[in-house]
């Protein structure tokens, strides 16, 4: 019988795990439920109030949400809404303004109403971004959890005399290091990659940017996964795929039309609305040049072969 980990790490593995799937029910719930309002009857409702509020984080900055309320009637009474859609979540100011933009205050719009519970009411159905968010935290938090519990019965297995050889070793100090990147690491990449692509952007941003970004860490799940095969050409191949995008990302963040605003964080304060461009800058062209002299290299190497 494979020996288990020890019980400090695999109770907080197995809260990893809890706390994952817990997560991932209550998105499963949330989309269920996003899913049926497509189907809720419509009645016409007038927007009311339109602001947007402002929610302070202690070391995260700020995130915005769009504040609206609309009154409507269904079977001759009046209800008031403030409900835009089911799993929105707060996001940046651009975000916002651009919902504010869609109800102005005394707009007529189509008020999706629950049949069993006309109180209950939304703007806009279908699945959104805090669904996503929500599935995918649940997802990650469950697999970390079960990778956290797999290397530690490896590792166990690995310190008893005459094991085999494993690619996860422990060292004289107690600490863990493995020669191949475990499968669930891979797979947790292609999954995060999967879900952002399912993200709707910032009003400002383009629309290629999030496919772009989750475009970089499925290929980097690729690349974990492929650089497991005793062939490395594969796994060389999906580092280029990986690079592309990367690229695009920085890029695009680098030298892009508009503000690019970030924080700065040093062991005494947080500076909120920095403006990242320069660094960003700076780092993208060092990767450039990098790249460009390995390719020059790589010609040179090649034409004396």
């Amino acid at each position: 019988m494979a020996p288990k980990p020890s019980g400090f790490p695999q109770l907080f593995c197995s809260l990893f795990i809890l706390i994952g799937l817990v997560t991932v029910g209550i998105g499963i719930r949330i989309c269920a439920k996003s899913l049926r309002s497509e189907h809720w009857p419509v009645t016409e409702g007038i927007v009311q109030t339109a602001e947007m509020k402002e929610h302070s984080g202690a070391d995260s900055g700020s995130t915005y949400s769009a504040e609206v309320t609309y009154r409507y009637q269904v079977a001759g009474t009046t209800y008031t809404g403030d409900k835009i859609s089911i799993g929105a979540m707060s996001a940046s100011a651009g975000y916002a303004q651009g919902i504010l933009r869609r109800y102005a205050v005394g707009q007529k719009v189509s008020v999706h109403y629950s049949p069993g519970d006309p109180a209950e009411a939304v703007l806009e159905t279908g699945i959104h971004g805090g669904t996503w968010i929500c599935l995918g935290v649940g997802t990650a938090f469950t697999l970390f959890g079960i990778l956290f519990l797999q290397v530690q019965r490896t590792a166990a297995r690995a310190s008893m005399p005459g094991a085999s050889m494993s690619s996860v070793r422990v060292q004289p100090d107690g600490s863990v290091t493995m020669d191949k990147p475990p499968v669930l690491m891979g797979v947790i990449f292609l999954l995060a990659g999967t879900g952002l692509c399912f993200l709707p952007p910032d009003n400002d941003k383009p629309h290629w940017l999030m496919y772009a970004v989750g475009a970089v860490f499925f290929c980097g799940g690729l690349m974990l996964l492929l650089y497991r095969l005793e062939n490395k050409l594969y796994g060389k191949l999906a580092s280029f795929a990986f690079l592309v995008p990367f690229l695009a990302v920085f890029h695009w963040v680098a030298f892009g039309a508009g503000e690019c605003n970030g924080s700065m964080t040093t062991p005494f304060s947080v500076t909120h609305l920095v403006n990242v461009r320069t660094p960003f800058a700076i780092f993208t062209i060092l990767v450039d040049l990098a790249i460009v002299a390995g390719f020059i290299h790589w010609l040179i190497k090649r034409r004396k072969g």
